[in-house]
């Protein structure tokens, strides 16, 4: 389907690694995001998926990944970088060996990514360990998250340029 959003929480069960999969699973218990059209939005939690991440976006106009980042930014430094701008300025490093950058780098030069897609991502604390997230992370979190909701219901309702 075309149309359809599909945001995809890349992380893993460690630390501020798990920021993806956190931040996808309270997009799937969203109100607002579950009273839209079944099959407009999909939501995928992914641990560390590396050269598959495009295998997981077909058949979906517009792609939400959502990852941890280490850039050196301050953390809890909110990102979002479309096609556009990471094409040019490059995405931060994920805090996977072979992280969503190196996936889409892949994609880009496979000729295979969504008509358009958009990065969010937060800077981790590089010393936070065990099964939750830092307070840093945590703190940015629920304002992170209403960010995606908000575009992804404007996406959803107005529809993706170029898309019928």
């Amino acid at each position: 389907m075309p149309d359809r959003v599909h945001i995809i929480g890349v992380g893993s069960p460690f630390g501020d690694d798990r920021l993806g999969w956190v931040a996808a699973e309270s997009l799937q218990r969203s109100p607002v995001l579950n009273g839209l059209e079944p099959g407009r939005i999909v939501i995928s939690i992914l641990d560390r998926p590396g050269t598959m991440l495009q295998a997981h976006w077909q058949d979906a106009g517009m792609v939400i990944v959502i990852d941890a980042v280490r850039s050196g930014a301050l953390p809890g430094t909110c990102f979002r970088f479309d096609a556009d701008e990471w094409a040019v300025s490059g995405l931060p490093a994920s805090s996977h060996g072979y992280g969503v950058a190196a996936a889409l780098e892949l994609a880009h030069a496979l000729g295979d990514l969504p008509s358009r897609l958009l990065v969010r991502g937060v800077e981790i604390e590089p010393s936070c360990s065990g099964f939750g997230l830092s307070r840093a992370v945590a703190r940015v979190l629920p304002a992170f998250v209403r960010e995606i909701e908000a575009e992804t219901l404007q996406l959803a309702k107005t529809g993706l340029p170029g898309m019928s």
